[in-house]
C-alpha cells in the first residue's frame, strides 16, 4: 500500500486575548493576587523580545500552563529597562495574556474580576490587531 502524505497549512497558533492592566502593585504581588482570585498558579519566567529598533530585552513573565488543559495565562510586564513591550500602551504596566480555548471563558467577566483585585486601577481588553500583534507573546 502506498503512503499518503498530508500537509497542514495555515496558522496553528492558539487563539489569545490580551487584557491591559494599570496597577500600583509589584508584579509579584499582582501575580499572587491574580492566583487567589482566579484559582490559577502563575509562576515566574522570562521572555526575550527583539524589536526592530532595539537590542534583545528580557521582560518578566508569570505564566500558568498547568492548571487548565484548555486555557493558559501569562502576566507580562510591559516595561523593562526603559523599553516598552507594547509601545501603543504607554500607560499600561502589565498585560494579561489568555490563550487557548478562550470561547469557554467570558472575557467580560474576567475583566470585571480583574478590576476587583487590590491594586489594579484599570483592566481593559486590547484588540491584538490594533497593536499589530498576530501571535501570542508566550506560546505553550
Amino acid at each position: 500500500m502506498q503512503k499518503k502524505n498530508h500537509k497542514l497549512h495555515g496558522n496553528h497558533e492558539l487563539p489569545f486575548a490580551l487584557i491591559a492592566l494599570s496597577c500600583s502593585e509589584s508584579q509579584l504581588k499582582l501575580a499572587w493576587n491574580i492566583n487567589k482570585k482566579l484559582n490559577i498558579n502563575l509562576k515566574k519566567s522570562e521572555i526575550i523580545v527583539q524589536s526592530k529598533d532595539s537590542t534583545p530585552t528580557s521582560f518578566s513573565v508569570f505564566s500558568d500552563n498547568e492548571t487548565s488543559d484548555v486555557q493558559y495565562y501569562s502576566l507580562i510586564s510591559n516595561k523593562s529597562s526603559g523599553i516598552m513591550l507594547v509601545k501603543e500602551l504607554p500607560n499600561i504596566d502589565f498585560i494579561l495574556e489568555v490563550s487557548g480555548d478562550i470561547k469557554m471563558m467570558n472575557l467580560t467577566t474576567l475583566i470585571k474580576e480583574m478590576k476587583l483585585i487590590s491594586g489594579i486601577n484599570a483592566a481593559i481588553e486590547v484588540n491584538a490587531e490594533k497593536i499589530k500583534r498576530k501571535n501570542a507573546f508566550c506560546s505553550f
